[in-house]
């Protein structure tokens, strides 16, 4: 029984990821306005590199490729798509100049889908056993078409090793297993050096070139009158080129003019994995407003709420009250010593006598330490609470929803997300949650959004469930600085 004491008033905040991060800085997430973006960067007419080559991939005619450098910002044209990378916001905006709206992506969920995609390739080498050699291997999943793909060298004994020769017409071809794998042959003008970083982002985005090759380029220093690399795309291997057309150094403005729309998930009406998010998203977005459900609770509200409870003999509807401000302001809301004097607060031990009398508190203990033994048992054990006879029974569903994601019921899941962000949308806990369902989908691009409206939601706390992404983006920075 002491045991269930201590672990039920544990259970509160063992429910809900936390981390106990500093604050973030400001984020130009999806739901700023282009004035906003432009705004936070302080854009103004500065020094431009247009660049104009033909792209050609296999035998297919050529199709146009724009480059535009600027001082810390990179945008991209090819075919009627825009992208436009920010490296002062981090950010990677996609737009639509005939619609006159954009989508705001993540530069830090771009490279974590990077890092994944290394770790599942990795796993999936290993298979083929340790004494597998590199050319054993299927194409993608040798170690030089891994790092090719991905951006990043794996390191190892099985390190590519790449040869370069310089041919009389002073382009270099860089050979790998005595195989081509590249070839850049260089423009008679140089980077200017105030855009040479925005050039070695546009090779490293961009160009699924090994990192080795593509330093090499960017230590040259000049512009590529013809570049060709062979690309694994399909398991097989194909030319792709492209040949510098025109070069053009103007003095212009930032690319994304002051009076278009965001659309967060623009450009994905036909994404199956995108279609429930964006039912979500404008309670989401009002939400970041503060214009949905009334606004946000605030903690005393919800420790008022509890105490009633309390008083009341309602023991499990206290818990789940806390539960929800938990979700909401991270382990604050169970510290007494933080907030209004004057509003009561429960201490852990007589809250874990509360709760160990109530059989609904106690089936919550259950459920949650049968998780790691069977969690399809612990989801048949959420799903039998009775929650009809508390008006927050949406708390359940919070919880529900992510154990439905990782057990791989991923449209529950997504049903029970619904039912938790509509009951309260300023519940940092469940943007969290959402994200990482959407992460186990390796949908990084999807997984930021959720992170990034919950990180913009009104009275922030430093310590509520979404710090955690605050010290991973923190890491990835520092792991992965070329990228940004």
């Amino acid at each position: 029984m002491r045991r269930f004491l201590r672990l039920s008033v544990a259970l509160i905040l063992a429910l809900v990821p936390l981390a106990a991060g500093a604050g973030a800085a400001e984020i130009a997430g999806p739901a700023l306005d282009a004035a906003a973006l432009r705004a936070a960067r302080h854009a103004a007419p500065g020094p431009q590199l247009y660049l104009a080559f033909d792209l050609r991939r296999g035998d297919a005619p050529p199709v146009p490729l724009v480059v535009i450098l600027g001082t810390d910002y990179l945008d991209i044209i090819e075919g009627g798509s825009e992208t436009l990378y920010d490296f002062q916001l981090r950010r990677r905006l996609q737009i639509d100049r005939a619609a006159s709206v954009f989508a705001n992506f993540s530069l830090y969920g771009d490279v974590a889908f990077r890092r994944f995609e290394l770790g599942k390739r990795r796993a999936m080498a290993s298979m083929f056993g340790d004494s597998a050699t590199a050319d054993e291997l299927p194409l993608p999943l040798r170690p030089f078409w891994i790092e090719s793909d991905v951006g990043f060298t794996l390191g190892g004994k099985n390190e590519p090793v790449i040869e370069q020769q310089k041919l009389p017409d002073g382009a270099t071809a860089f050979r790998v297993a005595k195989q081509e794998a590249a070839l850049f042959a260089p423009a008679s003008e140089a980077v200017p050096a105030e855009l040479d970083k925005s050039f070695a982002h546009f090779l490293r985005l961009y160009l699924p070139i090994h990192p080795q090759i593509l330093s090499v380029i960017a230590l040259d220093g000049r512009l590529p009158q013809r570049l060709v690399y062979v690309s694994d795309a399909g398991g097989a291997r194909h030319p792709v080129g492209l040949v510098l057309r025109r070069a053009l150094h103007r003095q212009a403005d930032y690319p994304l003019p002051a009076n278009f729309e965001p659309r967060p998930l623009a450009g994905q009406a036909q994404d199956e994995e995108a279609l429930p998010l964006r039912g979500l998203l404008p309670l989401m977005l009002q939400a970041v407003a503060g214009k949905a459900n009334g606004g946000p609770r605030a903690l005393a509200d919800y420790r008022r709420e509890a105490d009633r409870a309390l008083r009341e003999g309602h023991a499990f509807a206290a818990e789940l009250t806390l539960a929800e401000a938990v979700m909401q302001y991270g382990i604050d809301a169970v510290d007494c010593s933080i907030g209004a004097s004057n509003v009561p607060c429960h201490a852990p031990a007589e809250l874990g006598r509360r709760f160990a009398a109530d059989p609904r508190a106690a089936k919550l203990y259950e459920a949650r330490t049968a998780e790691p033994k069977d969690p399809q048992a612990a989801v048949q054990l959420w799903e039998s609470i009775k929650r009809d006879d508390v008006p927050n029974g949406y708390v359940i569903d919070a919880f529900l929803a992510s154990r439905l994601s990782a057990a791989g019921h991923r449209e529950d899941a997504m049903g029970a997300f619904a039912r938790a962000l509509r009951g309260n949308p300023y519940l940092a806990g469940v943007y969290k949650e959402l994200g990482d369902h959407y992460l186990r989908a390796s949908r990084s691009d999807l997984a930021w959004v959720c992170y990034d409206l919950g990180r913009a939601l009104p009275g922030r706390d430093p310590h509520d469930p979404l710090a955690s992404v605050d010290d991973l983006e923190t890491q990835l920075a520092e792991d992965y600085p070329e990228f940004f």
